[in-house]
């Protein structure tokens, strides 16, 4: 039973990376065990269909085949659309394990002979030595010619994902933040990967955890749809699956994460996924260049309409005060702007969500965070709630509060852009349970 009571939502001990949970960084991704939960509790069946209007990296879609459950994932990141494709398609270990034989047989000998491949991405190739040591520069292009090379396209997707994580563990960037930053100089002075050992290291554990995956979805028949589009018009996602997958068109458990707040302040999805995605020669390269401004709050809104959410009109009216009185003027002066801004984005979606799921028979589960904005706090919780209401959408039950134990999210942000002053971002997370 989902109850705030004598549960433990922290789930400090248990892993975030097992079966293909962990088969690619991504940032603030939702805990496994949140999704197996609300999934055991609310999916009457196998014919209950799951959906998640934030789909980042597909943990919410991993779980449902894991429970026999078909679902649907929707984002705007075309890598993240990539990586969950790629989490959601089983595949068979042994042939993971005779492909991955024959790139590094083949990128071995290449590397002896000093053959070279012209297949840097045209943004970084100037600059490689800005973001690389030496040993990445040569090799790297020489395994992205080898995976490009793999005919079968489900596999090749799996080591591309496999080379874009071993394009970030041998660059300079700092892997324990999200936004693009480079290593202190010292720092890159000791750095000296050894390319080849490190995307063998990454193949190893991969395949090893879609062999998991394989073997425990294998006798299920649940199948889960990655679609690269905007939760804003789910309608116009719900279009590009096959009918049959929907109860009349309809979905009936909504389990998600939606962005915290504006991208360009909060989690940086688009930041972490630019250099990936240029390596990998996404086709969807203009949308990957527009993840963060195509976000929810990316746009500022011109007219302004009512949110029914006394809360908020009460925490705009803080910040437009704080704004004005703000004495460094810089692009984020308009802060009242951001946030009623992405509060109209989530108030679309959560419209659209009221058109296509299934009325009477949905439930509804919201992981969010209460971020602060001019040192004001925002209750996103209680927000979505009131939201909500107008769409007819209710809470059911308690807000249930966990710690974040081990979300990969920075611990320390400047909340006004203002260097050297920082303030804690946030460690604790809220599940609002809904009902429609």
């Amino acid at each position: 039973m989902v109850s705030p009571e004598n549960t433990d939502w922290t789930f400090r001990e248990i892993s975030t990376s097992q079966n293909t949970h962990g088969l690619h960084q991504y940032p603030a991704r939702m805990h496994p065990e949140i999704a197996t939960r609300i999934i055991e509790k609310y999916a009457t069946g196998s014919k209950t269909v799951i959906l998640d209007p934030f789909m980042g990296s597909g943990g919410v879609l991993v779980e449902a085949m894991l429970h026999g459950n078909n679902s649907i994932g929707i984002d705007l990141n075309p890598f993240a659309v990539l990586l969950s494709k790629v989490k959601t398609t089983p595949l068979d270990p042994k042939k993971l394990q005779s492909i991955f034989s024959e790139i590094m047989e083949s990128a071995k000998i290449d590397a002896k002979n000093n053959v070279e491949y012209d297949n840097a991405p045209e943004k970084l190739k100037d600059n490689m030595d800005f973001w690389y040591p030496s040993d990445p520069i040569l090799k790297l292009p020489i395994l992205k010619n080898h995976v490009n090379q793999i005919k079968n396209k489900d596999i090749r997707n799996f080591f591309s994902i496999c080379f874009s994580l071993t394009t970030r563990r041998t660059s300079f960037q700092k892997n324990s933040i999200y936004k693009i930053y480079r290593m202190k100089p010292e720092k890159r002075d000791e750095f000296n990967p050894d390319t080849f050992k490190k995307f063998t290291e990454i193949c190893s554990k991969n395949i090893e955890n879609m062999g998991n995956f394989y073997a425990k979805t294998k006798p299920l028949n649940s199948k889960a749809f990655t679609i690269l589009g905007d939760s804003r018009n789910v309608k116009e996602q719900f279009d590009k699956v096959r009918d049959d997958i929907f109860d009349k068109g309809k979905a009936h458990l909504v389990v998600t994460s939606p962005p915290y707040g504006d991208h360009g302040t909060t989690v940086a999805y688009g930041q972490f996924s630019k250099h990936p995605g240029l390596w990998l020669d996404l086709k969807d390269k203009d949308e990957l260049l527009s993840v963060d401004s195509n976000g929810l709050g990316g746009k500022k809104i011109k007219d302004s309409s009512e949110l029914e959410s006394p809360l908020l009109d009460k925490v705009l009216k803080k910040i437009k005060k704080k704004d004005a009185e703000a004495t460094k003027k810089t692009n984020l002066s308009d802060r009242a702007g951001d946030v009623y801004a992405f509060f109209y984005d989530l108030d679309k979606c959560l419209e659209q969500l009221s058109l296509n799921l299934k009325k009477g028979k949905s439930n509804l589960c919201f992981v969010v965070a209460n971020r602060t904005v001019r040192r004001e706090t925002i209750p996103m919780d209680e927000i979505l709630i009131e939201m909500a209401k107008k769409w007819d959408i209710k809470q059911d039950g308690d807000i249930i509060y966990r710690t974040i134990a081990n979300k990969a999210m920075s611990m320390k942000n400047a909340p006004e852009n203002i260097s050297n002053y920082s303030g804690s971002t946030m460690n604790q997370e809220s599940i609002v349970l809904l009902k429609y």
